[in-house]
Protein backbone atom coordinates (compact mmCIF):
# COMPACT_ATOMS: atom_id res chain seq x y z
CA UNK A 1 0.00 0.00 0.00
CA UNK A 2 1.52 3.61 -1.03
CA UNK A 3 0.49 6.20 0.76
CA UNK A 4 0.91 10.12 -0.64
CA UNK A 5 0.81 13.62 0.55
CA UNK A 6 0.16 11.95 4.06
CA UNK A 7 0.65 15.36 6.42
CA UNK A 8 -0.10 15.71 10.05
CA UNK A 9 -1.28 18.90 11.85
CA UNK A 10 -0.84 19.40 15.61
CA UNK A 11 -3.13 21.75 17.33
CA UNK A 12 -2.97 23.12 20.49
CA UNK A 13 -5.04 25.22 22.86
CA UNK A 14 -4.80 28.99 23.60
CA UNK A 15 -6.52 30.27 26.90
CA UNK A 16 -6.86 33.63 26.00
CA UNK A 17 -7.93 34.48 29.31
CA UNK A 18 -4.24 33.00 30.78
CA UNK A 19 -2.19 35.10 27.42
CA UNK A 20 -4.13 37.95 28.45
CA UNK A 21 -3.39 38.06 32.10
CA UNK A 22 0.25 36.86 31.83
CA UNK A 23 0.87 40.19 29.09
CA UNK A 24 -0.99 42.44 31.87
CA UNK A 25 1.63 41.57 34.28
CA UNK A 26 4.51 41.51 32.13
CA UNK A 27 3.34 44.77 30.17
CA UNK A 28 3.14 46.29 34.55
CA UNK A 29 6.51 45.32 34.82
CA UNK A 30 7.57 46.77 31.42
CA UNK A 31 5.74 50.24 31.43
CA UNK A 32 6.79 50.79 35.25
CA UNK A 33 10.79 50.41 34.19
CA UNK A 34 10.13 52.62 31.41
CA UNK A 35 8.68 55.67 32.61
CA UNK A 36 11.54 55.27 35.50
CA UNK A 37 14.00 55.25 32.66
CA UNK A 38 12.80 57.95 30.77
CA UNK A 39 12.14 60.01 33.99
CA UNK A 40 8.71 60.71 33.04
CA UNK A 41 5.95 61.23 35.67
CA UNK A 42 2.60 58.10 36.05
CA UNK A 43 0.33 57.80 37.96
CA UNK A 44 0.03 53.71 38.70
CA UNK A 45 -3.79 54.21 37.10
CA UNK A 46 -1.94 55.51 33.88
CA UNK A 47 0.30 52.82 33.88
CA UNK A 48 -2.09 50.13 34.53
CA UNK A 49 -3.98 51.43 31.83
CA UNK A 50 -1.15 51.33 29.48
CA UNK A 51 -0.93 47.45 30.67
CA UNK A 52 -4.50 46.84 30.10
CA UNK A 53 -4.14 48.45 26.86
CA UNK A 54 -1.22 46.10 25.61
CA UNK A 55 -2.55 43.12 26.98
CA UNK A 56 -5.97 43.75 24.88
CA UNK A 57 -4.34 44.48 21.97
CA UNK A 58 -2.08 41.51 21.93
CA UNK A 59 -5.12 39.42 22.28
CA UNK A 60 -6.96 40.60 19.75
CA UNK A 61 -4.00 40.64 17.14
CA UNK A 62 -3.57 37.11 18.34
CA UNK A 63 -7.10 35.74 17.33
CA UNK A 64 -6.89 37.49 13.61
CA UNK A 65 -8.07 35.21 11.30
CA UNK A 66 -5.26 34.67 8.17
CA UNK A 67 -3.00 36.80 9.11
CA UNK A 68 0.51 35.42 9.29
CA UNK A 69 3.06 35.50 11.97
CA UNK A 70 5.32 38.55 11.22
CA UNK A 71 2.53 40.38 10.45
CA UNK A 72 1.07 39.34 13.59
CA UNK A 73 4.42 40.44 15.20
CA UNK A 74 4.61 43.94 13.25
CA UNK A 75 1.24 45.08 14.71
CA UNK A 76 2.34 43.81 17.98
CA UNK A 77 5.42 45.62 18.37
CA UNK A 78 4.24 49.05 16.84
CA UNK A 79 0.50 50.33 17.39
CA UNK A 80 0.19 48.26 20.35
CA UNK A 81 3.61 49.56 21.26
CA UNK A 82 2.28 53.24 20.79
CA UNK A 83 -0.93 53.14 22.46
CA UNK A 84 0.58 51.48 25.68
CA UNK A 85 3.48 54.64 25.39
CA UNK A 86 0.84 57.21 24.81
CA UNK A 87 -1.73 56.25 27.16
CA UNK A 88 0.67 56.14 29.93
CA UNK A 89 3.57 58.53 29.47
CA UNK A 90 0.92 61.42 27.73
CA UNK A 91 3.78 61.86 25.31
CA UNK A 92 4.14 65.06 22.78
CA UNK A 93 4.78 65.21 19.54
CA UNK A 94 5.82 62.26 17.62
CA UNK A 95 9.59 62.11 18.96
CA UNK A 96 8.67 61.45 22.35
CA UNK A 97 6.76 58.68 21.23
CA UNK A 98 9.19 56.99 19.52
CA UNK A 99 11.30 57.67 22.34
CA UNK A 100 9.55 55.95 24.53
CA UNK A 101 8.51 52.84 22.39
CA UNK A 102 12.03 52.97 21.43
CA UNK A 103 13.40 52.29 25.63
CA UNK A 104 9.63 49.79 25.49
CA UNK A 105 11.35 47.49 23.02
CA UNK A 106 14.77 47.42 24.39
CA UNK A 107 13.38 46.91 28.42
CA UNK A 108 11.65 44.29 26.44
CA UNK A 109 14.66 42.58 24.62
CA UNK A 110 16.39 42.83 27.99
CA UNK A 111 13.94 41.08 29.93
CA UNK A 112 13.06 38.50 27.39
CA UNK A 113 16.99 37.62 27.32
CA UNK A 114 16.39 37.37 31.32
CA UNK A 115 13.74 35.26 31.41
CA UNK A 116 15.21 32.77 28.71
CA UNK A 117 18.00 32.76 30.66
CA UNK A 118 16.39 31.66 33.95
CA UNK A 119 14.32 29.52 32.06
CA UNK A 120 17.30 27.28 31.24
CA UNK A 121 19.00 27.34 34.80
CA UNK A 122 15.77 26.95 36.59
CA UNK A 123 13.41 23.50 37.33
CA UNK A 124 9.96 25.00 35.95
CA UNK A 125 7.51 23.15 38.08
CA UNK A 126 3.88 24.14 38.08
CA UNK A 127 1.63 26.70 35.86
CA UNK A 128 3.81 28.15 33.17
CA UNK A 129 2.08 31.32 33.14
CA UNK A 130 3.11 31.58 36.88
CA UNK A 131 6.44 30.52 36.32
CA UNK A 132 6.90 32.91 33.95
CA UNK A 133 5.44 35.94 35.81
CA UNK A 134 7.85 35.50 38.88
CA UNK A 135 10.91 35.18 36.47
CA UNK A 136 9.68 37.94 34.83
CA UNK A 137 9.62 39.49 38.40
CA UNK A 138 13.36 38.51 38.76
CA UNK A 139 14.05 40.50 35.37
CA UNK A 140 12.07 43.95 36.36
CA UNK A 141 13.93 43.32 39.66
CA UNK A 142 17.12 43.15 38.58
CA UNK A 143 16.24 46.01 35.25
CA UNK A 144 15.45 48.48 37.89
CA UNK A 145 18.54 48.21 39.61
CA UNK A 146 20.66 48.47 36.39
CA UNK A 147 18.43 52.24 35.87
CA UNK A 148 19.25 52.83 39.31
CA UNK A 149 22.77 52.93 39.12
CA UNK A 150 23.07 54.34 35.53
CA UNK A 151 20.75 57.56 36.85
CA UNK A 152 22.71 58.01 40.17
CA UNK A 153 25.97 58.07 37.56
CA UNK A 154 23.77 60.71 35.14
CA UNK A 155 22.66 63.22 38.49
CA UNK A 156 25.97 65.14 38.94
CA UNK A 157 24.69 67.38 35.28
CA UNK A 158 24.23 70.43 33.76
CA UNK A 159 21.18 71.04 32.27
CA UNK A 160 18.81 74.07 31.51
CA UNK A 161 15.89 75.76 33.36
CA UNK A 162 13.41 77.43 32.06
CA UNK A 163 11.71 79.60 34.21
CA UNK A 164 8.03 81.73 33.22
CA UNK A 165 10.23 85.32 34.24
CA UNK A 166 9.02 89.05 34.13
CA UNK A 167 10.08 89.40 30.52
CA UNK A 168 9.34 86.33 29.04
CA UNK A 169 10.80 83.04 30.12
CA UNK A 170 13.94 82.97 31.61
CA UNK A 171 16.66 80.51 30.65
CA UNK A 172 19.44 79.38 33.05
CA UNK A 173 22.41 76.78 33.15
CA UNK A 174 21.97 74.54 36.60
CA UNK A 175 24.19 72.30 38.02
CA UNK A 176 22.30 68.93 39.30
CA UNK A 177 24.14 68.57 42.46
CA UNK A 178 23.39 64.96 44.70
CA UNK A 179 24.99 66.97 47.78
CA UNK A 180 22.64 69.25 48.02
CA UNK A 181 20.12 68.34 50.53
CA UNK A 182 18.22 71.47 51.08
CA UNK A 183 15.01 71.66 51.89
CA UNK A 184 12.25 74.07 52.94
CA UNK A 185 11.57 73.69 56.74
CA UNK A 186 7.36 73.60 56.62
CA UNK A 187 7.05 71.53 53.47
CA UNK A 188 10.07 69.38 53.59
CA UNK A 189 10.09 69.96 49.86
CA UNK A 190 13.48 70.30 48.04
CA UNK A 191 14.82 73.60 47.63
CA UNK A 192 16.88 74.96 44.09
CA UNK A 193 19.52 77.83 44.64
CA UNK A 194 19.52 80.68 42.24
CA UNK A 195 21.80 83.41 41.84
CA UNK A 196 20.54 86.87 43.17
CA UNK A 197 21.82 88.49 39.53
CA UNK A 198 19.08 86.17 37.94
CA UNK A 199 16.27 86.32 40.34
CA UNK A 200 16.38 89.82 39.57
CA UNK A 201 14.30 88.68 36.34
CA UNK A 202 12.08 86.68 38.16
CA UNK A 203 9.98 89.45 40.59
CA UNK A 204 6.96 88.99 39.44
CA UNK A 205 7.28 85.66 41.81
CA UNK A 206 8.05 88.10 44.82
CA UNK A 207 4.29 87.78 47.09
CA UNK A 208 4.37 87.74 50.47
CA UNK A 209 2.20 84.58 50.72
CA UNK A 210 4.73 82.76 48.62
CA UNK A 211 7.64 83.93 51.00
CA UNK A 212 9.89 81.32 52.40
CA UNK A 213 12.97 81.31 54.90
CA UNK A 214 14.85 78.02 54.66
CA UNK A 215 17.78 77.99 57.26
CA UNK A 216 21.21 76.09 55.88
CA UNK A 217 24.46 74.91 56.61
CA UNK A 218 27.74 75.39 54.65
CA UNK A 219 31.83 74.60 54.65
CA UNK A 220 32.85 77.57 57.09
CA UNK A 221 29.74 78.76 58.14
CA UNK A 222 28.08 76.43 60.85
CA UNK A 223 24.46 78.07 59.95
CA UNK A 224 22.68 80.50 57.63
CA UNK A 225 19.09 81.60 56.56
CA UNK A 226 18.46 81.95 52.67
CA UNK A 227 15.21 84.09 51.51
CA UNK A 228 13.30 82.23 49.11
CA UNK A 229 10.11 81.77 47.45
CA UNK A 230 7.37 79.39 45.56
CA UNK A 231 7.25 79.83 41.99
CA UNK A 232 4.17 78.21 39.92
CA UNK A 233 6.15 75.89 37.50
CA UNK A 234 9.68 75.50 36.16
CA UNK A 235 10.69 73.49 32.90
CA UNK A 236 14.12 71.38 33.60
CA UNK A 237 15.30 70.31 29.97
CA UNK A 238 18.13 67.86 30.20
CA UNK A 239 19.94 64.90 28.67
CA UNK A 240 17.09 62.49 28.94
CA UNK A 241 14.49 64.93 27.80
CA UNK A 242 12.28 67.62 29.27
CA UNK A 243 10.52 67.79 32.45
CA UNK A 244 7.89 70.30 34.06
CA UNK A 245 7.96 70.43 38.10
CA UNK A 246 4.99 72.90 40.10
CA UNK A 247 5.46 75.03 43.16
CA UNK A 248 9.31 74.67 43.27
CA UNK A 249 10.76 76.92 45.81
CA UNK A 250 14.07 79.21 45.08
CA UNK A 251 16.00 79.63 47.49
CA UNK A 252 18.24 82.90 47.22
CA UNK A 253 21.92 83.39 46.95
CA UNK A 254 23.31 86.52 47.94
CA UNK A 255 26.25 86.19 45.55
CA UNK A 256 27.76 83.38 42.78
CA UNK A 257 26.55 79.47 42.83
CA UNK A 258 29.34 79.14 40.45
CA UNK A 259 33.00 81.39 41.15
CA UNK A 260 33.14 80.90 37.25
CA UNK A 261 29.99 81.83 35.83
CA UNK A 262 29.62 78.47 34.70
CA UNK A 263 26.71 77.58 35.82
CA UNK A 264 23.44 80.24 37.72
CA UNK A 265 21.80 77.50 39.58
CA UNK A 266 21.97 74.66 41.65
CA UNK A 267 18.95 71.27 41.67
CA UNK A 268 18.67 68.91 43.86
CA UNK A 269 18.41 65.06 42.60
CA UNK A 270 14.55 65.72 43.09
CA UNK A 271 14.26 68.54 40.55
CA UNK A 272 16.23 66.70 37.77
CA UNK A 273 15.64 64.35 35.28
Amino acid sequence: MEVKNCSVQLQGTIYIDSVFLLNLVMDLYLLTLTVKALGKTATYPRIFAGSIAGAAGYCIILCLPGVGYMLKVLLGMIPVGMAMIKVTCRTRGLKELLQGLGCLYVLSFCMGGIILFLKGKLAQNGDLAVVIAGMGFAGFVFCRKVIDIWQKKQKNHFCRVNIPGDEGTLTIAALVDTGNGLTEPVSGKPVAILNAEEWKNLKRWMRPEKYKLIPYHSIGKDSGMLEGYEIEAMEVDGAMGKKRFEKVIIAIFQGRVSQKGGYQMILPPELSI
